[in-house]
């Protein structure tokens, strides 16, 4: 009987520990539980953040490439309004110099003829003198 007490003893300390380690392995189960379904989360998560970061790398690369077209096309654009310009630029140059060589040409011409004219009214004068002692002479005699 001691025997079978002792025993039965041993078998309840055994049966409390199976009882407590049977506890522990369903918390551990459930904490594993847990972890599975944070970590399944935490994937889902990053696969989706992945995703929308791959969404947003592609849509600031084609934002990118459009402006970057864009501003090729800006940059012809400017290029030839400024060959345009310069082209304008040097026809109006030579017009220009056109005209100043026409302007010194006539103000020579002008200078010329101011010449003439000076002359031609010094003969005039000389003209009009000599009618006048002339007229002057004749009305004396």
């Amino acid at each position: 009987a001691v025997v079978s007490t002792q025993s039965t003893g041993e078998l309840e300390c055994v049966q409390e520990k199976a009882e407590l380690l049977q506890e522990k392995l369903s918390s551990l189960e459930q904490r594993h539980a847990d972890q599975s379904r944070e970590l399944e989360v935490f994937r889902n998560t990053r696969t989706d953040l992945e995703e929308r970061f791959t969404d947003k790398w592609r849509t600031l690369e084609e934002e990118k490439e459009q402006t970057d077209r864009e501003l090729a096309k800006y940059r012809a654009l400017l290029e030839e309004e400024r060959s345009s310009a310069l082209e304008v630029r040097g026809q109006l140059e030579t017009e220009v110099r056109e005209l100043q060589l026409q302007l010194a040409a006539q103000r020579q011409q002008l200078s010329n003829q101011t010449s003439v004219m000076y002359e031609l009214q010094d003969v005039l004068s000389g003209i009009q003198q000599r009618q006048h002692e002339r007229s002057h002479v004749c009305s004396i005699q």
